[in-house]
């Protein structure tokens, strides 16, 4: 259960051999910290991270190199891909051979404009089109004849203003616009259709102009919350700022003015000389007449400083066209007096805060926790404390969220609205845009960089930069300065909008190692150009400002992009579409009860298309028969949780870590997280409590821990070899075939819907906590650190029990209460001399090759293979009368014709109770050919410890002897000798006696029936590190119950589980997890 983690071009080779092997070798931390670096050269503040292939052959034809840079572990040299250049007339595509059919987006149109379009939105059930731009207008395209359906004038030819953001209401009846003049407009769209308009010149009113009176600069990003009818601003002077509005059935925006309700009434306001105040209650603010008190907008705004007179009181141009503009604006408000005029809003002192961040504040998002939190598992979190949440991000690198909370006052009409700050995340540039996706936030930055964080865990898990720092492209141009301006996810795939490099597309697909990663899309600033050699110029990237994704209620999903002069529209509904990228993404569990024959010959009615699966939503009544049990294995062997690789896998991972979590919630587990782990996949942790009644009286609630995990060693090197997808669950024979679906997600979720089905009927007699990691195939990578620091958490607990074993054959069930502990270590001798020629140094001085081999062969004798480390055998117990009598019974079992245990009882305590050395791999410097003196030679050996033994004195014991032992071959400063001890875990013993396994026991024979042979008792002889762990930290007894049989394959191909069994050992467990709670203290 345990696999290394490496390079993707240097994976181990497989062996095809059948035997109980439960882990593998351990990867030490640095090879593979988070968060994953996408970049040709990793910045200085992430040193030797897990590099994914480098990006930057977006823009020009540079290989691409996978892998790490650690030379101790791996070579130096990785392994390249050399893209291939695709053209269309639309779209350059720079792709790996095998992703040529990957379909592109398609340019539906493009409009042109005499300056840039800045921010772009769209009103799909208007079938609208909108853009702010650079010259102070809103422009409305009509999606059916493409023809400019609305021009709205936002400033005048003396005074114009850009347009920075815009956003809609829920209903798309109102539009909100912010720009650099400091105000937000609010236009009303209710009188438009998405029938096509002979008339462009169709005037849309401006209902209300919202101000501060504090210099807040530039508007950059503005979010509507219909749930709280509040518009929230974000400024140039790093201020948040808020404004309660109320839409009315009547197409309206108005406020209260008493405390009774808000009123439904169309409000009129005439223009007058004098200024009408309206108390808007507890909001905080006021409106008035467009006509007076002008002076009072920022723009119109009397400053000391500017607009002092100077000696003689002279005035310079630019102050008396100012003022000019400004008597203008008011005679203008008088002839006009009886026409419908906007209200000014004016934000109050106590909906501002002050410096929310220490830069502007560029983007912003607000979501309903409750109404979202089903496709966002983070919002779950805090939908209890907070209905809504905003995230801001700013030109500090700071990510902040804001929980909002709004409480009637008594006295008034209305709601104090207040933000409270939850946590903050640091991506050290300027976070210009974002994108939210699930649950983790795509952040683009100022320095060509996206950072994916993960929202349940709030880890920095990759980190995107699309150029090197030395990249010199077709333009010669470094793209250092590559600055995000706008972000989009659909699909896997992020579209990404920059001042430089001009609109991209990344796809993020689960490949395997030996293939590309990643297919990038270069789609040109000017839209549809590139010459005939596909290679475009600066003038073909340009600027690409902003870019919005939305689907209309056809089912078609459009990218719209503002660029410098123009605006395109792509048709990207196909475009990483999971069916043809093989990456499924489901999130669905439970589900309708389906038949499947005793023999599991197939899933005929299973569900298989994942965009079904995906858009399922958590039934509150799930089942929990055997074939939703069935269903929701299927789900769960799709994600590819291979955490030996996390460049390729990591989203997988989480994405099911997330699944579980879900699960576990709609099952009724009381309390779920997701427990973060540096460099890591999370821990989930869930926790079912007892609701039985039948307690004995005096005696406390028994808490039982089930431990598993849910990563997986790899198949995609070795998926040509298996006779079914490794990732799609296959029913044949009476098997279940897959990766994953025997070690160890098969008995993960029996061992949940046990639990759930004792639950569901309120016979749960035990506290049930599960704790389910994501890094057991790699030495569980962080996992004692979070348990140690969640232990207040996971409370007081009195059994510890997992199935993460097999039985000894295929007819026999077992208990397995034994594993051997492991010491791993490298030894490495080198000399001060170069690789030589044999023919030429050859016999002059010791080679380091011939020191290893010699110091190796004195470990063991070679008769006898007794290891020779002085005193290693002190420690060892003796064997018992018990021990005897289960091996008897083993040795009576196998002299059955039945069965098909074939070992005998010398070899079993060989492989389970006694310790043993191996040497796994010699490895040596230089060409490898046959003339060479290897200046280095390196070894890899592990040694399996029993119970009793202490790992600090035999590591200490080890230690000594290799270094006794080298002194004495070689001369003194001629070779260096190192060791280096990276991994070990402690041997476990449990007691065959104890109440858990005489429980365990009884449930085998009962439910496996009379024609089945007695269960066995058994030890193994590899090692799983977090069993003896848990056993010490919550000082509670451990017990395994083997789920799988001797053939299952569990890292090998064709790994399988027998569908008997799986529904067997749910049933075990029912039996136990309801008698167990019932026992007396």
């Amino acid at each position: 259960m345990n696999s290394p983690r490496a390079n993707s071009e240097h994976k181990p080779k497989v062996h095809s051999y059948r035997g109980n092997i439960h882990e593998g070798e351990y990867i030490p931390l640095p090879s593979r910290p988070l968060p994953i670096s996408t970049s040709g050269t990793p910045g200085p503040e992430t040193p030797n991270r897990i590099a994914s292939p480098d990006l930057s052959f977006i823009h020009g034809p540079s290989t691409s190199n996978i892998g790490n840079n650690n030379s101790h572990l791996y070579d130096s040299e990785a392994s390249k891909i050399t893209p291939v250049r695709v053209v269309d007339e639309t779209v350059t595509r720079s792709i790996s051979p095998s992703s040529a059919s990957v379909i592109g987006p398609t340019l539906v149109h493009e409009w042109t404009h005499s300056h840039s379009i800045l921010c772009v939105i769209a009103a799909p059930s208007k079938n609208l089109v909108i853009c702010g731009t650079q010259d102070s207008k809103i422009l409305l395209f009509d999606m059916d004849d493409y023809s400019l359906k609305h021009e709205i004038p936002c400033g005048s030819k003396d005074h114009s203003s850009s347009i920075l953001c815009l956003t809609l209401s829920q209903d798309e009846n109102y539009l909100f616009s912010g720009g650099s003049d400091s105000l937000v407009k609010v236009w009303d769209l209710s009188t438009t259709t998405n029938k096509p308009s002979s008339n462009a010149s169709n005037e849309i009113h401006c209902t209300h102009i919202i101000y501060s009176l504090v210099d807040i600069g530039d508007i950059f990003s503005i979010s509507w919350s219909n749930s709280l009818s509040t518009l929230f601003i974000g400024a140039q002077n790093a201020s948040i700022l808020w404004c309660s509005l109320c839409f009315h059935r009547n197409s309206d925006l108005s406020y209260s003015t008493s405390s009774d309700s808000i009123s439904e009434e169309y409000v009129s306001v005439a223009a007058s000389d004098s200024v009408e105040e309206v108390n808007a209650g507890s909001v905080g603010v006021h409106y008035q007449a467009l006509n007076a008190n002008l002076e009072r907008l920022p723009h119109f705004r009397y400053d000391k400083f500017f607009d002092s007179k100077g000696p003689g009181g002279s005035i310079n141009y630019l102050q008396s066209k100012h003022q000019l503009h400004r008597e203008f604006a008011k005679n203008s408000s008088k002839r006009t007096q009886q026409s419908l005029k906007p209200k000014l809003m004016e934000i109050t002192n106590d909906d501002i805060i002050r410096f929310a961040h220490n830069g502007y504040v560029y983007c912003m998002e607000i979501f309903n926790c409750k109404e979202q939190s089903e496709s966002n598992d983070f919002l779950t979190s805090y939908q209890d404390k907070y209905e809504n949440l905003l995230i801001s991000c700013g030109g500090d690198g700071i990510i902040n969220f804001w929980g909002i909370t709004s409480e009637h006052e008594s006295g008034k009409g209305g709601s104090v609205i207040s933000l409270e700050k939850i946590t903050s995340l640091d991506s050290q540039d300027s976070v210009l845009s974002m994108a939210i996706q699930d649950s983790y936030i795509y952040a683009g930055l100022s320095n060509s960089t996206i950072n994916v964080w993960d929202l349940c865990t709030f880890q920095l898990i990759r980190s995107f930069k699309y150029c090197d720092d030395n990249y010199n492209g077709d333009d010669e141009e470094s793209f250092d300065n590559d600055e995000i301006l706008s972000l989009g996810i659909h699909n896997h795939c992020i579209f990404k909008a920059s001042n430089k490099g001009g609109l991209s597309k990344l796809t993020l697909k689960s490949h395997s190692p030996k293939s590309a990663i990643f297919e990038e899309v270069r789609i040109g600033g000017k839209l549809g150009t590139g010459n005939a050699e596909g290679v475009f110029s600066q003038e073909d990237y340009g600027s690409v400002l902003a870019v919005r994704i939305f689907t209309t209620s056809a089912g078609i999903t459009y990218l719209l992009s503002g660029c410098n002069k123009s605006l395109g529209l792509w048709d990207i509904t196909k475009v990483g579409d999971p069916k043809d990228n093989n990456n499924t993404e489901t999130e669905c569990v439970g589900g309708d009860s389906a038949s499947i024959a005793s023999d599991a010959s197939g899933f005929s009615e299973f569900e298989t298309d994942a965009v079904t699966i995906k858009n399922k939503s958590l039934q509150s009544t799930t089942k929990l028969d055997n074939n939703s049990l069935l269903k929701s294995l299927q789900r769960y062997i799709a994600y590819k949780t291979i955490s030996r690789y996390p460049a390729l896998y990591v989203e997988d991972s989480r994405h099911c870590a997330q699944f579980l979590t879900k699960l576990l919630i709609s099952f009724g587990a009381k309390s779920t997280r997701m427990l973060p782990v540096e460099n890591g996949n999370p821990v989930v942790y869930a926790a079912f409590s007892r609701n039985s009644g039948n307690q004995i009286v005096g005696s406390a609630t028994k808490r039982l821990l089930w431990y598993a995990h849910y990563d997986v060693v790899d198949a995609e090197d070795e998926r040509d070899d298996w006779t079914t997808d490794p990732f799609t669950l296959t029913a044949k024979d009476g098997n279940l075939y897959a990766r994953g679906v025997s070690d160890n997600k098969g008995p993960t979720l029996a061992a949940i819907y046990s639990v759930a089905e004792l639950y569901s009927k309120n016979a749960l007699t035990c506290d049930v906590v599960f704790i389910i990691e994501g890094e057991e195939e790699c030495g569980s990578i962080g996992f004692q650190r979070v348990i140690n620091a969640n232990k207040s958490l996971i409370g007081n607990i009195d059994f510890i029990m997992l199935s993460n074993s097999y039985w000894l054959d295929d007819q026999i069930p077992c208990l397995n209460y034994g594993l051997r502990g492991v010491i791993n270590a490298s030894i490495s001798i080198k000399s001060e001399k170069p690789d030589r020629h044999s023919g030429v140094d050859g016999g002059v001085s010791q080679e380091p090759t011939m020191s290893l081999v010699q110091i190796l062969g004195t470990l063991i004798t070679p008769k006898t293979n007794k290891i020779q480390i002085p005193n290693f055998y002190d420690d060892v117990l003796p064997i018992t009368e018990r021990e005897i009598e289960i091996y008897k019974k083993i040795e009576l079992s196998a002299s059955n014709e039945s069965v098909s245990i074939d070992q005998d009882l010398k070899t079993l305590l060989a492989k389970w109770r006694n310790p043993s050395l191996t040497v796994h791999k010699i490895e040596v410097s230089g060409p490898n050919n046959n003339t060479v003196i290897p200046q280095t030679a390196e070894a890899s050996i592990s040694i399996r410890v029993v119970p009793n033994q202490d790992l600090e004195k035999i590591k200490a014991s080890l230690i000594k002897y290799l270094q006794d032992k080298f002194e004495e071959l070689n001369p003194p400063a001629e070779n260096q000798l190192s060791i280096d001890i990276f991994h070990e875990a402690e041997p476990w013993l449990g007691d065959p006696s104890n109440i858990v396994y005489q429980i365990l026991y009884k449930k085998l024979i009962k439910n496996w029936g009379p024609g089945t042979p007695e269960p066995l008792f058994i030890r193994e002889g590899g090692s799983i590190p977090s069993i003896r762990f848990l056993e010490k930290c919550f000082n509670a007894p451990a017990a395994q119950i083997p789920c799988g049989q001797a053939s299952d394959n569990a890292h090998l191909k064709d790994e399988k589980l027998r569908v008997l069994n799986l529904f067997k050992l749910r049933n075990v467990l029912y039996d136990t997890f309801k008698e167990l709670g019932e026992i007396s203290n």
